[in-house]
């Protein structure tokens, strides 16, 4: 079995953190696996997203929109800023760290990303910054 790394944040405080944050947040560990689904509205204008989050020590979390379907602009050949399979790239690479909790970082950055979603389906231009993924729809 793999050990935890010194400094990360125990699953089951990540989960209390996600809830106490998001009342409505339905998750579980298991297996050393953190799994939560999470609703997020980024404004008040916005539809309300369902997300499955998914954390493991020793690897990054990851984040997928599961509700509603997320769309391309009719300009886009693929979505921007996600990872395969549609997983949210929220952050660069070492900007998380395990030591952090992810109620205070991973969720409200993946608000953010829904906003500048939200405005790419719109303008077709992506406001959010970062890298461009191969085949992303920038």
């Amino acid at each position: 079995m793999a050990s935890t790394p010194t400094r990360a944040v125990n699953l089951r405080r990540q989960l209390t953190a996600i809830t106490a944050l998001l009342p409505d947040a339905v998750g579980a560990v298991h297996r050393g696996e953190l799994t939560c689904a999470i609703r997020l509205q980024p404004s008040p204008a916005s539809q309300i997203y369902t997300l499955r989050l998914t954390h493991r020590h020793g690897r990054r979390p990851e984040v997928m929109v599961t509700d509603p379907p997320l769309a391309r602009h009719p300009r886009a050949a693929a979505l921007p800023h996600v990872y395969a399979g549609d997983e949210l790239c929220l952050y660069y690479p070492g900007q998380w760290e395990q030591d952090m909790f992810l109620a205070a970082t991973v969720v409200p950055w993946a608000a953010e990303w829904l906003m500048h979603y939200e405005i790419w389906l719109v303008t077709g231009r992506w406001t959010g910054g970062g890298h461009t993924h191969a085949g992303a729809g920038q």
